[in-house]
């Protein structure tokens, strides 16, 4: 389980809304880029996340069902960039395309995604059931194409997908030189989603370095 700021600042909104509050403390801000700190409470493990939304208020940003998002991860010094699925019910984003100004469009495929960001599907009850007849050097066999099987299915069906590494950091790079970034998923048969499309603005930079984002 997490505590997240984001969470937080829904919590505060709602006491707000019940003991009632002037109409212009919940003007909404125009659209930006936020810093959203989580800590795990069993591993003290942290994380912060810069990202966007469809609606926001003056202290909480909101997520939509069936949309997606940009996304710039820090998590224990590893900078992970990709979109990730909005709203209460998560649905998987597939392959993803981002492209920052006149710069050639980057492909993040599902298979780069971290494994912490993927589900855990694990069928081993039905896989002892396919194997118990094989000879040991079979069984081995199934095991490894069971699970790289299961491992791609599983990113396949994950809320997020994302890169880490040297490509990353060059996303980044250009985020930080950039002025508009748009993207769009192309998994799953489809030759293309709708085009989603944010600046990358002031509250960009800033989001960064609250998250301890140095370029």
């Amino acid at each position: 389980m997490k505590k997240s700021t984001l969470a937080k600042s829904v919590a505060a909104l709602s006491f707000l809304f019940l003991y009632g509050c002037s109409s212009s403390s919940l003007t909404a801000p125009s659209v930006r880029w936020v810093a959203d700190f989580q800590t795990d409470e069993f591993t003290d493990e942290s994380t912060c996340r810069v990202t966007v939304g469809s609606k926001y208020t003056s202290s909480s940003v909101y997520t939509y069902t069936g949309s997606l998002y940009p996304f710039v991860e820090k998590k224990e010094g590893e900078i992970r960039i990709g979109v990730m699925s909005g709203g209460g019910v998560k649905i998987p984003v597939g392959e993803v395309q981002l492209r920052i100004d006149q710069n050639p469009a980057w492909t993040i495929s599902v298979d780069e995604t971290p494994a912490d960001l993927v589900p855990n599907a694990s069928a081993q009850g039905s896989l002892a059931s396919m194997s118990q007849h094989l000879t040991p050097e079979q069984q081995q066999a199934l095991e490894q194409t069971y699970s790289a099987t299961m491992a791609y299915t599983s990113k396949s069906l994950s809320p997020y997908t994302a890169t880490t590494g040297q490509k990353a950091d060059e996303i980044l790079n250009q985020m930080v030189a950039g002025q508009k970034l748009i993207y769009r998923s192309v998994g799953f048969n489809q030759q293309g989603s709708n085009v989603g499309e944010y600046l990358l603005d002031e509250s960009f930079t800033e989001s960064l370095r609250q998250c301890g984002i140095h370029i």
